[in-house]
Formats: C-alpha cells, structure tokens, sequence
C-alpha cells in the first residue's frame, strides 16, 4: 500500500513537470522525455502521451494494476525561462529526492517570473524596434511603443476573461490597425504600415510555428500539426482582425 502512494506521488509529480513546460511553450517530445527522466530517477517505468490539449503518463502498481494521471491543458504561454530551470533541475535530478523535488516545482508552478511593469515596458519596447526594423522611422516607432501598451492590456484583460486565442488576435489585429491608422489621420505619421506591422509581431505565433517543425521532424505528427494549424488560426485571425479594420475605416472616410 505504502508503494502504491509513492507510485501515486512519482506520477502526480512527473505530469505537473509535464503540465509546467508544456504550458510554458516546451515541445512535446521534451515533455515526454522530461516524465519518463523523472519517473526512471525514483525507479518507476512509465508511459506517456502529450498532445496539445493533454498530459497522460500510466504506470503500474505493485498489484499491476494499471494507474494513470491525465491533466488537461486549456491554456499556453510563452515562459522559456520556467523550460530552462525545469531543465537544469533535471540536468542534476539524481541530487534530489521526491520530496525535494516537489517543494522545487510547486515553487517554480506558483512563481512570477516578471512583474506586470516589466512585462509592460518589454512589450512596448519590442513594438518599438520592430518598426524600424521593417523600415518604419523614429515616429512609427513612438506609435508602435504605445500600441505595445494597448495589446498588453488587451491580452491581460481577455485572459482574466478566459477568451480564447483566436478572439484575442483578431481583436488585437483590428484595434492596432486601427491605431495606426488614427495616427496617420492626425498627421503624425505618413503611413500606419510600419507601426501596424511592428505591433502586430507581438502577436505572430513564432514560437508555435518553431515548435510544430520541431515536432514533426521528431515524428510526433500529432502534436506538429496541431501546432501548425494554431499557427495558421492565429495568423487567419491576425489577417482577419486587420482587414475589417481597414474595411471599417475605408468606409467612414
């Protein structure tokens, strides 16, 4: 009975990893490996199967029955910094016990990484230097730094709401279309394209497109597609958004 719990918490422990990086933006076949690296350290063989949408790891009993653990995924980020400190932790895995290793993660699960400020100014300052980088001027700049201020909100607000992606890109494409375009009107720039284009990158899924290649040259055809077809949904949305932006405003003008 005593092994059956320590089975129990093994599992319990290894799936919230898994939970933790792939909520984090970790490809699948890291998150698979990462529980099997973790049940192996306290002796426990498993199996898993990660997809989008779910962590399921099985292992047996000392009855041989059959356990399994499935947690639901409902939504992912982009945080590398949690992928490279699960990482190190399993880099040196052999020098902590379950116990340990569990006050570690329930740690990591529960801590902020940036503060809202900070994550604030890096979302206004990305803004910024993508307009210049796309040939925008020091003015598409200035309107792409404040248009990183509106889609930070946005994205806090609609996830407290609990929105789903897809919402969220295509409002955020019409609202900065819009910006941008509010902008020119008033003089201050010559064409919203380039502060349009600098604060739409902070929406591009570039990481979901980065980790579905990676997925799929791995073989988990799965996990690769789906994350394809997030990338293009997001993308769809993106266009979608800004285009009823300039239908919108091409007909009050």
């Amino acid at each position: 009975m005593e092994y059956d719990v320590y089975v129990m918490k093994i599992l319990t422990t290894a799936n919230l990893i898994g939970k933790i990086l792939l909520t984090s933006g970790a490809e699948t076949y890291r998150v698979e490996e990462t529980i099997s690296l973790v049940c192996k350290r306290f002796g426990l063989k498993s199996e898993s199967f990660v997809t989008m949408t779910c962590v399921l790891t099985s292992a047996k009993k000392s009855s041989g029955e059959i356990i399994t653990e499935v947690n639901r995924i409902y939504t992912i980020s982009n945080n590398l910094d949690k992928i490279d400190r699960i990482h190190k932790i399993i880099l040196n895995i052999n020098n902590y016990t379950l116990e340990t290793l569990q006050k570690e993660i329930n740690i990591l699960q529960t801590q902020t990484i940036y503060k809202n400020r900070t994550m604030l100014i890096s979302y206004s300052l990305a803004a910024a230097f993508f307009a210049p980088l796309f040939g925008g001027d020091f003015y598409d700049a200035i309107i792409a730094a404040l248009g990183g201020v509106i889609v930070f909100y946005m994205t806090k607000f609609a996830n407290i709401l609990k929105v789903n992606n897809f919402f969220i890109n295509t409002l955020g494409g019409f609202l900065i279309t819009i910006f941008s375009i509010l902008a020119t009107k008033i003089g201050f720039l010559t064409s919203p394209s380039y502060s349009a284009i600098g604060i739409l990158m902070l929406l591009v899924p570039g990481l979901a497109l980065t980790n579905a290649i990676r997925d799929l040259i791995n073989g988990d055809l799965i996990a690769g597609t789906s994350r394809t077809m997030e990338a293009c949904l997001v993308g769809s949305a993106l266009a979608i958004g800004t285009g009823f932006a300039l239908f919108t405003m091409s007909k009050i003008s």
